[in-house]
């Protein structure tokens, strides 16, 4: 008896570590378990996201320069996540039929099983666009319905943005017949808010508001030698409705906060902080930023 507790011991005592290293999935030749997958970050969205970039073919005198969201967070991101997006050019057609694309996208995004989605401007062409008879605020207010509700269905954390006013943006690109009445749109972000509150995964990004001081103050630029403040307009294109190179490069700065909070505590990306310069240097608007300095002095010296 006492011959076989011993052996019974020993036995359990061999297969006490190999029981240890198999769940710690030890690869062959290593001596350590592998690096856990990083994160995916996943873009959806309409042009801005996509990337659009205004021109001769549609009826800019200047050609307009941009890059896509997803452009801005695989720099961000490094080597710490994945910055992933849908094709561009079903983005840039979004305003076609955005229930079909924006469904697509919706579908494409499962597949891709992101762990965090930035969709800021996927809900535009809900509630913008042309509406035939009846009750127009009814049908934009349902449809606008339509698209949160894609994204709700999403189960990861999705970043979405609220409806900016672009009224005054150029009729080739956007008829006034296109956009919500003012008093409507205050409406929808009103419906937005709600549903977030219904919807824990949704966050909202304010891009109303940025969008504002955009068109209508122009923005203070929180640069290293000093505040920079644009004029109207000058992180837009002509069309004076898609971000150029310098917009882009602000939008992922106001959008940082957001994106640190998507990551766990110990994250890298938790407590990253660029610099505005740093997310110029991502978006390649350098020259565009030094533009603007030379036009803000310009006008100044003019004033004199």
């Amino acid at each position: 008896m006492l011959l076989r507790a011993v052996v019974v011991s020993w036995s359990l005592w061999l297969c006490l570590p190999l029981s240890l290293l198999a769940q710690q999935k030890v690869e062959p030749g290593t001596g350590s378990a592998p690096a856990p997958a990083l994160a995916r970050v996943h873009v959806i969205g309409a042009s801005v996201s996509g990337g659009f970039r205004d021109g001769p073919l549609t009826g800019a005198k200047e050609p307009g320069d941009s890059v896509t969201l997803q452009h801005v967070l695989k720099a961000w991101c490094g080597e710490h996540a994945v910055a992933s997006t849908h094709p561009p050019l079903q983005m840039l057609a979004m305003f076609t039929d955005p229930v079909a694309i924006g469904e697509k996208q919706i579908q494409a995004t499962r597949k891709a099983k992101p762990d965090h989605v930035v969709a800021i401007d996927f809900p535009f062409w809900f509630a913008y666009g042309y509406f035939g008879g009846g009750d127009e605020a009814a049908q934009r207010a349902a449809r606008y319905r339509q698209g949160l509700e894609l994204l709700a269905s999403l189960e990861v954390p999705v970043l979405v943005g609220d409806l900016p006013d672009m009224q005054g943006a150029a009729r080739r690109m956007l008829s006034p017949a296109q956009i919500p009445a003012p008093e409507l749109l205050q409406r929808l972000n009103q419906d937005l808010a709600t549903f977030v509150q219904q919807h824990p995964k949704l966050r909202i990004v304010p891009l109303a508001a940025l969008v504002a001081r955009m068109k209508n103050d122009g923005i203070v630029l929180p640069l290293a030698k000093g505040e920079l403040r644009t004029p109207p307009g000058a992180l837009l294109q002509g069309d004076k409705l898609h971000a150029n190179r310098l917009g882009m490069a602000y939008l992922g700065l106001q959008l940082q906060p957001a994106l640190q909070a998507l990551f766990p505590a110990g994250h890298p990306l938790r407590a990253q902080s660029w610099s505005f310069e740093q997310f110029v240097a991502a978006c390649g608007a350098d020259d565009e930023l030094e533009n603007v300095r030379a036009a803000v002095k310009a006008a100044a010296g003019a004033g004199k």
